[in-house]
């Protein structure tokens, strides 16, 4: 047997009174700092997984909250659309012909009368000429922003 590779006892720290005692005294202080140590780095390891799990759920809630708002802010705008596409054909019936533009002419000289503005004042001021002028201008302004008719 070789006794060379044999683990080496601090004979020094032994008292000589009962060497095997202090040997086995030796030990448990040995084995609870070891298992002081495991227990040290398993509450590390345990207290990461924890953080990452909770970091995990904390994600998962925040992409369901964010999903949830996409989908709300979708819907907004997808009604939007759905109103300005309506007031889009509103406006494309109002100025598609001549007619119409007499018709919408005709109406804001009645808003106007109904303002207790007058027939003569129509002829007097020519406000004829500039509601004509205006429903033209109004039209190419809306031409100008691609609203072709």
């Amino acid at each position: 047997m070789d006794f060379n590779n044999l683990p080496k006892l601090d004979l020094g720290s032994l008292s000589t009174v009962n060497p095997l005692e202090d040997a086995i005294r030796q030990q448990q202080r040995d084995w609870e700092k070891t298992t002081k140590i495991l227990d040290e780095a398993f509450e590390e390891r345990r207290r990461r997984e924890d953080e990452t799990s909770q970091a995990t759920i904390e994600t998962a809630e925040n992409t369901a909250e964010m999903k949830a708002d996409l989908k709300e802010v979708i819907h907004n705008q997808n009604g939007y659309i759905k109103l300005l596409e309506h007031q889009n054909q509103i406006l494309k019936n109002l100025f598609a012909s001549s007619e119409d533009g007499v018709v919408v002419q005709k109406e804001i000289m009645k808003i106007l009368q109904e303002q207790g503005i007058n027939e003569e004042s129509f002829k007097d001021k020519g406000l004829d000429v500039v509601i004509q002028s205006a429903f033209l201008c109004i039209q190419m302004l809306l031409k100008s922003k691609g609203i072709d008719f």
